[in-house]
């Protein structure tokens, strides 16, 4: 493998997909390891990363920034609670939580335009989102099917799995009684 082989592989994978400079990286390094059997080898065209990498965030290739909230609003619209989404998405971009977090509200106003939180930290919001998250997957009291003890029981796991609290969830299903 060549530098300009990584470059043009770097250039593909940038054009094809939003991507951070974590990411590219870790992308590149798994296809060096994967194509390159000799040592030496490997070890010069790591020495090429940093600066290929810098060089396609100078030419606006990769966005830290995008690339986390992309997998942000993505995980949003899954129905995942705004903490898990945050982490989730920290975790699939490889970018820091905290500049996640900052993507957090315009983020939320994209994915869920149908909610239209004011106030995250309202108690009333992430029932909201839980209620929203039920509707788009179909379950709780948007199901069609029948409605027992069993799928409530489903449905509340199915919600705390996305990070959503016992309260939150009681709150968006109705219920009044705990399972």
């Amino acid at each position: 493998m060549t530098a300009e082989r990584l470059q043009n592989i770097a250039l593909y994978y940038c054009q094809r997909y939003v991507v951070s400079e974590a990411k590219l990286a870790d992308y590149l390094k798994q296809r060096i390891y994967r194509d390159v059997k000799a040592s030496e080898e490997r070890q010069e065209l790591f020495d090429l990363l940093p600066p290929l990498v810098e060089k396609m965030a100078r030419a606006g290739y990769v966005n830290d920034k995008e690339a986390a909230s992309s997998k942000l609003r993505s995980a949003l619209r899954s129905g995942y609670a705004p903490n898990r989404a945050v982490f989730m998405a920290s975790q699939s971009s490889m970018v820091d939580g905290e500049k996640v977090e900052q993507e957090l509200g315009a983020a939320i106003e994209d994915a869920l335009p149908e909610v239209g939180i004011d106030d995250l930290e309202a108690p009333e919001s992430k029932a909201a989102m839980a209620l929203s998250a039920l509707q788009r997957a179909r379950r709780g009291p948007f199901r069609t099917g029948k409605l027992d003890e069993t799928t409530n029981r489903r449905d509340i796991a199915w919600l705390q799995r996305r990070g959503y609290s016992f309260d939150d969830i009681r709150k968006a299903m109705g219920l009044d009684e705990p399972y």
